[in-house]
């Protein structure tokens, strides 16, 4: 296997994975009522269904990185987490300002439930694909001793190799 493809799959492994888990925070739920007895899914709001669109954008960008490798999908993809992640911490500070406002009433018992941290933990796999990989710079390295003449000459340009 080569170290281009292999690159291709970590990479939309990282895209498919974050969709995946993403998906599954976006279903699990967010706060729960009564010290757990009434919970909320996450996909029962707006803002739950759209941390699972954006889950489900990931996968299907993954499965195509994966089939179609580009550059520009990966860094779109990579954003696409950085936007994620924004939007579920902004999530998460009004569900912080939600439950302190409920805590006044004694018989609620409010309290945040794992589905926005699981969103927010797959958002942050999408992340590193922002990241420059470093086969630019080992494949100019390559190129850079190919073109290097056993006496230690290189060729250029405007010279023809012996």
């Amino acid at each position: 296997m080569s170290r281009d493809l292999a690159r291709d799959r970590r990479a939309s492994a990282f895209a498919v994975a974050g969709g995946v888990i993403i998906a599954v925070g976006a279903v699990l739920p967010w706060m729960s009522l009564f010290a757990g007895l009434q919970s909320y899914r996450g996909i029962a709001g707006l803002y739950g269904r759209l941390a699972f669109a954006g889950g489900v954008i990931a996968v299907i960008g993954g499965v195509v990185m994966l089939t179609r490798p580009h550059p520009r999908l990966r860094f779109a993809i990579g954003g696409l987490g950085v936007v994620l992640t924004l939007f579920a911490l902004w999530v998460l500070m009004g569900l912080r300002a939600t439950t302190q406002h409920l805590d006044r009433h004694p018989f609620l018992i409010p309290r945040p439930e794992p589905g926005l941290f699981v969103v927010i933990a797959g958002a942050l796999v999408m992340v590193p694909l922002l990241m420059p990989s470093r086969h630019r710079h080992e494949d100019a390295n390559e190129i850079v001793e190919q073109n290097a003449r056993p006496d230690g000459a290189r060729a250029g340009p405007g010279r023809v190799p012996e």
